[in-house]
């Protein structure tokens, strides 16, 4: 076995804390946003304003920065391949968005969707990214991307919604959300391809 290749056992263990950590604060954030969805108002679309929304909203925010930690693991681990576009961009730029909500009183409402189910996508990916790091395989690993992929959808959709039913928040900012997730679904697709398709092909020529 090639040394260069064997994580060192302290590395380990915090990547291992710090995905659980990450799955139980997403359960917290989950649980502390579940107010903006319901049937058959799934987005929270003439959501009134409230004080535990523009909190969770606030801890959601805080949590992008916790985040930057998969970079540093990532070079740490010197996994430069991994700093692509996708993760660069992502990491960048999501952080600046909620602090931009914060900013101008607009972090809650129908927009906590957008942190709803990011938490339900990163609770997913964190519990993945567990299971990995204590040596288990997940034979799910295929459908992490597509509920990625999925939740941009559903923000877009949103996106679309928003300034034909909502009634609070600036229309301005449900153009925006449409432009910064259509981005969004363009890389984590191009990442999709790269990751599954090209393999399979690969495969079947072998």
């Amino acid at each position: 076995m090639d040394k260069r290749n064997v994580e060192p056992f302290g590395l380990k263990l915090i990547m291992q804390v710090y995905n659980f950590a990450q799955v139980c604060l997403n359960v917290y954030m989950i649980y502390g946003l579940s107010e903006v969805v319901g049937v058959p108002n799934i987005f929270g679309i003439n959501k009134p304003y409230s004080a535990n929304l523009e909190f969770f909203c606030f801890v959601h925010f805080l949590s992008k920065a916790l985040d930057y930690f998969d970079t540093i693991f990532i070079i740490l681990r010197k996994k430069y391949d991994q700093l692509s576009v996708l993760h660069v961009y992502h990491h960048a730029s999501i952080g600046m968005v909620w602090a931009y909500l914060l900013q101008i009183g607009h972090a809650n409402g129908t927009a906590s969707y957008g942190a709803f189910i990011n938490s339900v996508i990163h609770f997913i990916m964190y519990s993945h990214y567990f299971i990995r790091s204590i040596g288990l395989e997940n034979p799910f690993k295929r459908l992490v991307t597509s509920a990625q992929i999925t939740q941009f959808y559903s923000c877009m959709l949103h996106a679309v919604l928003v300034p034909i039913y909502d009634e609070i928040i600036p229309k301005k900012l449900a153009i925006l959300q449409l432009c910064y997730h259509t981005t969004m679904i363009y890389l984590f697709t191009n990442f999709y391809n790269q990751q599954y398709k090209s393999k399979g092909k690969g495969k079947k020529t072998s």
